[in-house]
């Protein structure tokens, strides 16, 4: 495959709500001529910076401090709203005020999240504590820890949660984008836009295959799964893009950005 001139480098991310996404790619109907990777959205960015992807699945903040260089391929994204179960902060019994978070192997994107929430909503400034471990051991080093993607669906976690979707729908009445699919601006292509998106209209159609195949890897089973993945709204619409918009304005209020970033989607 590697040998095809039409052979093209998509890096993904592990986590469930981007399974949709590349469903064609990794269960095609046809050809799917895509060399198919899977990282951090973090680790994709620097990928697609050295030109070692053609495309990529990132985070908003990750578009945001390289949108000079980034353009979004359009309607592909997942994005959520309410009590979405993608981000959430596991708490002390009976916490007054959150001044410290622990956070493992998350985006830099859920982690702006949580600062915009608590400094917004609950008027607190955290200090983030890197931790490597189980929530428990998390929570001895930092009044809250910080869950996201599959780490948040499969923790065994019982004890109080913020969930951060839901405090930021009721904050914004407008969905969280968690990916969006980046390329090099100098790198678009339009037959990538076209496999991407039907890519995804077979993934979003097939759902229950979805939570099927994955099930193995959570404690939940498939039917669970799948109303899971019917929580996420796939595409990048109008008001994903409000959404968006509105998440590098408060990073901008808070100073993470240093300006509110020109969201530039290929035609």
């Amino acid at each position: 495959m590697s040998g095809h001139e039409n052979v093209f480098r998509l890096g993904a991310v592990p986590d469930l709500y981007c399974r949709p996404v590349i469903y064609g790619i990794e269960n095609p109907e046809g050809p799917a001529l895509a060399g198919l990777s899977f990282e951090t959205a973090g680790v994709n960015t620097e990928r697609l910076l050295q030109d070692e992807l053609d495309a990529g699945l990132i985070g908003p903040i990750d578009f945001a401090r390289n949108s000079s260089d980034f353009g979004l391929y359009p309607s592909i994204g997942v994005a959520s709203r309410y009590e979405s179960r993608t981000a959430v902060l596991c708490l002390h019994q009976n916490l007054r005020k959150i001044t410290s978070i622990a956070v493992g192997v998350v985006s830099s994107s859920d982690i702006i999240l949580a600062k915009i929430i608590l400094s917004e909503k609950f008027e607190q400034d955290v200090t983030i504590v890197p931790v490597i471990g189980s929530v428990e051991q998390m929570l001895s080093k930092a009044d809250a820890a910080l869950l996201a993607g599959n780490a948040a669906l499969s923790s065994p976690w019982n004890g109080p949660k913020l969930d951060l979707i839901d405090e930021w729908t009721d904050m914004t009445e407008l969905p969280f984008v968690h990916l969006m699919c980046a390329a090099r601006k100098d790198k678009q292509k339009k037959e990538i836009a076209s496999l991407l998106l039907s890519s995804q209209k077979q993934g979003t159609a097939s759902l229950s295959l979805i939570a099927s195949q994955h099930a193995r890897t959570f404690t939940f089973p498939a039917e669970v799964l799948e109303g899971q993945l019917e929580r996420y709204e796939y595409g990048f619409g109008d008001e994903a893009r409000q959404g968006i918009g509105e998440f590098f304005r408060y990073a901008f209020y808070l100073g993470i950005l240093p300006d509110v970033p020109e969201i530039e989607v290929f035609d």
